[in-house]
């Protein structure tokens, strides 16, 4: 029985799916962020639909990899551009906590806090169904953490 591909090879298709699993973007997001229909996405991932060179950018850029990385087959995990604007994500969040809480925390606890969360963060990401990374859900650890190191 003939199969539409090689098992043993990764398509262009297989990629972006695998791309897009890494990054934990749903299709739905994908769709929203691409200004495109859920099928449009499935058919990206499924070899149904071209991808132009424009499109593919789009979509590396959303996913966070190297569109090179995309086209030769190399594994597109997230480059190290994503992880570190991860990291400012993280660093901006914090600091405005601070504001907020009208504290001035050593630089060391901020860097204790940006630690934390990232490997938070590392352990969601082990889970498949993680969700995107949501800034406001670390407001209330922030917080915490703050206030301990004022009291001691």
């Amino acid at each position: 029985m003939a199969t539409s591909h090689d098992d043993s090879k990764e398509y262009l298709y297989d990629r972006i799916r695998n791309a897009r699993e890494r990054s934990r973007v749903t299709v739905d997001d994908a769709s929203k962020a691409l200004g495109v229909s859920k099928v449009q996405i499935w058919r990206l991932e499924n070899k149904s639909e071209t991808v132009s060179a424009a499109r593919l950018f789009q979509i590396a850029d959303l996913y966070g990899v190297d569109p090179r990385k995309l086209l030769e087959g190399d594994e597109a995990s997230p480059t190290t551009q994503f992880l570190y604007h991860r990291i400012g994500e993280v660093v901006a969040m914090v600091e405005e906590q601070a504001q907020l809480l009208n504290v001035r925390p050593p630089p060391a606890l901020v860097g204790d806090v940006v630690v934390e969360i990232l490997q938070q963060e590392a352990n969601h990401s082990i889970n498949a169904n993680a969700e995107p990374f949501d800034p406001s859900q670390y407001q209330g650890l922030i917080t915490l953490l703050f206030k301990q190191a004022s009291n001691t």
